[in-house]
């Protein structure tokens, strides 16, 4: 289970502000550091819409929240980008959009590849034609 820590770490290596030993949080990301639980709830809670989900949405606090039900593979491979994108919109809207553009692509991709939730029965409204069983015009 990832931790909004290790999408965060992942973020800064996509905006090259990791430090020489690859640490993530420094002084200089340190605003970035205090805005990310917020942006990850919003991801967090877009995921959860468009997976089906209601119900039982615990926000996240800290750097070190586990970030529960949400596949390792989204959390790491999407939500960087999301991250990324919102954290940069201010200070470089040419990199924040292509991060965006990477993300929503990332993100439709895995939704459209998962498999489809039961749905209702589509109910037939013009009875009788299906079948050939034409009437006479």
């Amino acid at each position: 289970m990832k931790t909004v820590n290790d999408v965060f770490t992942a973020a800064m290596g996509l905006m090259d502000e990791l430090d020489a030993e690859g640490g993530a949080r420094t002084s200089d990301t340190r605003e970035y550091e205090h805005r990310t639980p917020g942006i990850v709830n919003m991801m967090v809670s877009e995921y959860r819409i468009l997976a089906g989900m209601s119900g039982g949405f615990v926000a996240l606090e800290g750097m070190e929240d586990p970030i529960l039900k949400i596949d390792d593979t989204y959390a790491i491979g999407v939500m960087q980008y999301g991250l990324a994108a919102n954290l940069l919109v201010d200070e470089n809207p040419t990199a924040a959009s292509f991060y965006e553009q990477r993300y929503e692509e990332l993100r439709d991709r895995y939704f459209s590849r998962r498999p489809a939730q039961d749905g209702e029965e589509i109910v037939d409204m013009y009875g009788g034609i299906e079948y050939g069983q034409f009437g006479r015009w």
